[in-house]
């Protein structure tokens, strides 16, 4: 038997939850939709009792990776874009859920990095930034070819640095957020108050641009110049060069990507050190979240452990 890890990827818009096998194959993807659902738990309960039937009763254990931040000393999370949840004790839930005690949690920019590192954009890279750019923006660092996670679990929370200090106020409470400028709702939000009205989604946004639209054009322009200028203080600082970039927002093609690369090129030229800087495009897409959730547990998995037995 194939054995799996329950994948569990916590983002702002929506929740996947997935089998992954140790060959990283993911199957029987399911999303549970976070905004406007009082149902959320109920669905994810459900999802998980329907998981661990197709697994067979047999678990390697679950791997969570979710957006910020986090409390690893209590198991628990609080991101900023699910309001009803803070302190969630996500790790208990699930332990009592499944019956298992091999519950692994660390961030949603994390996983992705940590995916890619493996298996995909980031292969070969020794340092690497990872990134998700979706609903909420955050991220992921490998040095020395391992993860690293911080103190606290919440290494990178390039989100939410402040690159504007009278800035619009950011959900998070701060002012001039990375994320208050360059998420897709943000980006979706300023294009609307500036009287582009051909949507309500970045996707329209975004195809607006491609049609030439001068209001979808400045505000994406606008928006990968701060995510640039969040991504060059936080290279500049680790003196690393190579940058993966995945989320909802990162798959709008070369409308969003010229600027974005001509930003990056432009800002990392400032710090005079920076040589040859390296974006790529994560190379997982959707996946990405849920495999480097999974690879928590996955790596500590070997060939002759005695793994959960797992009883829905």
């Amino acid at each position: 038997m194939n054995r799996h890890a329950l994948a569990v990827d916590v983002g702002a818009t929506k929740i996947a939850l997935a089998l992954v096998d140790r060959d990283y194959v993911v199957s029987h993807q399911h999303e549970v939709t976070v905004r406007g659902n009082p149902n959320m738990w109920d669905e994810i309960h459900a999802t998980t009792i329907d998981l661990m039937k197709i697994a067979d009763d047999e678990l390697i254990g679950v791997g969570i990776g979710s957006a910020g931040p986090l409390h690893l000393d209590h198991g628990a999370i609080s991101p900023v874009n699910i309001p009803q949840w803070r302190m969630f004790p996500i790790v208990s839930k699930f332990k009592e859920l499944t019956g298992s005690s091999n519950v692994i949690l660390h961030g949603d920019a994390m996983a992705l990095a940590h995916a890619e590192h493996r298996l995909g954009a980031g292969r070969g890279a020794t340092n690497m930034l990872g990134m998700v750019v979706s609903t909420g923006i955050g991220g992921g660092l490998i040095l020395n070819g391992s993860l690293f996670t911080g103190e606290t679990g919440n290494a990178c929370y390039i989100g939410h640095h402040a690159i504007n200090f009278d800035g619009e106020r950011c959900a998070c409470g701060r002012r001039g957020c990375v994320e208050t400028y360059a998420s897709g709702p943000r980006m979706v939000a300023i294009a609307s108050e500036r009287g582009w009205n051909s949507g309500n989604s970045f996707i329209e946004l975004a195809e607006s641009a491609r049609q030439g639209n001068s209001t979808a054009l400045e505000v994406i322009d606008e928006g990968t110049r701060a995510l640039a200028i969040g991504i060059v203080n936080t290279i500049g600082s680790l003196d690393i060069r190579t940058v993966v970039i995945g989320g909802g927002v990162s798959q709008a093609g070369e409308v969003y990507w010229a600027p974005l690369r001509a930003h990056f090129e432009a800002e990392a030229r400032t710090t005079g050190f920076i040589d040859k800087p390296d974006l790529r495009l994560a190379a997982l897409q959707r996946s990405s979240g849920v495999v480097g959730a999974a690879l928590g547990v996955l790596d500590t998995a070997t060939s002759n452990q005695t793994f959960d037995k797992i009883h829905s």
